[in-house]
C-alpha cells in the first residue's frame, strides 16, 4: 500500500491543514452571507461538516485502490455527501444549535461545494496512484535491465522424442515463423518455440537482427548488396539472400565496424 499523500511529508501535512481551514472559512462565509446564518451557528456547522468530509477524504485514499470503476466512484461520492449532511444535522441537533430552515435552504450550496471538493480530491488521488505505479514499473524495468544477460552458446530443439542440440557456430541465421523461430544450419532447419526478442537478447554479438523477422550470424556473411532504393540484401556463404531493414543495416554496419 502506498503511503498516504497527506502524511508523506511535512509540506503535505501543512498544505492539507491549510486546505481544511480554508474550506471551513469558505463555508462559514457562504452560510453567513447567502443563508443568513448566525456567526456561531455557521462556525460550528462548518467545523462539523468540513471535519466529517476531511475524515472521509482521508479514508478515500485507501478505498480508491479498490474502486477502479467510474460508476463506483460516483456512487461513493454521492454517498459521502448524504452521510456528511445527515451526521452534521444530527450532531447540530444534539448540540441544540440546529436551525432546520437554514440547513435545508443551504443544502444545494453544501452539495455543490462538497461534490466539487470530492471530485478534485479523487482526481488528485487517482493521478498520484497512477504516477506511483508508473514510477515503480520504471524502477523495476531499470532493475531488470541492470541484471546481467545470460548469453547462450547452444540451442536445444525438441523434435518428437528426439532433442537436437544446435551449436551457435553451426547456425547461419534465424527467421520468425509466427510464434516460432526457424533455425538454419548447414545440416538442415529446426523449428524452435521461442521469440525473436529472446534470441536478440541472449545471442552473442556476432548475431545481428537485420530485420524484425531475421537474425543472422555475421561469420557467415559473404556480402551486403544494395537492392533498390535504400533496400539492402545480405547474402550468406550458403547462398541464402536475406532482406535488411534500414535500422538493421545500420546496426549491421556498426557491428562490423564499417
Amino acid at each position: 500500500m502506498q503511503p498516504h499523500p497527506f502524511t508523506k511529508s511535512l509540506i503535505n501535512k501543512i498544505t492539507g491543514s491549510f486546505l481544511i481551514l480554508l474550506a471551513i472559512g469558505l463555508q462559514w462565509a457562504l452560510l453567513v452571507v447567502y443563508s443568513g446564518a448566525e456567526y456561531i451557528y455557521a462556525l460550528v456547522d462548518s467545523l462539523l461538516t468540513v471535519g466529517i468530509m476531511a475524515v472521509a477524504g482521508y479514508t478515500a485514499w485507501y478505498v480508491l485502490s479498490f474502486l477502479k470503476v467510474l460508476q463506483a466512484q460516483i456512487a461513493l461520492s454521492l454517498l459521502v455527501q448524504f452521510v456528511c449532511f445527515g451526521v452534521s444535522f444530527m450532531l447540530l441537533t444534539i448540540m441544540g444549535i440546529e436551525d432546520t430552515e437554514i440547513f435545508v435552504s443551504s443544502l444545494p450550496l453544501r452539495f455543490l461545494i462538497g461534490i466539487l471538493a470530492w471530485v478534485i480530491l479523487l482526481q488528485w488521488y487517482s493521478m498520484l496512484q497512477k504516477t506511483e505505479t508508473l514510477e515503480n514499473e520504471l524502477i523495476e524495468t531499470i532493475r531488470e535491465e541492470d541484471k546481467p544477460v545470460e548469453v547462450i552458446d547452444r540451442i536445444s530443439v525438441k523434435d518428437g522424442a528426439r532433442i537436437h542440440i544446435v551449436h551457435l557456430e553451426e547456425l547461419h541465421c534465424l527467421q520468425a515463423s509466427g510464434d516460432y523461430v526457424t533455425l538454419f544450419t548447414a545440416t538442415g532447419q529446426y523449428i524452435k518455440e521461442q521469440t525473436m526478442k529472446y534470441f536478440e537478447i541472449h545471442l552473442p554479438p556476432t548475431f545481428v537482427r537485420i530485420h524484425r523477422s531475421t537474425i543472422i550470424n555475421t561469420d557467415y556473411i559473404m556480402r551486403v548488396e544494395l537492392f533498390g532504393k535504400e533496400t539492402y540484401q545480405v547474402r550468406l556463404k550458403n547462398g541464402q539472400s536475406l532482406r535488411a531493414s534500414n535500422a538493421g543495416y545500420k546496426l549491421l554496419k556498426e557491428r562490423l565496424s564499417l
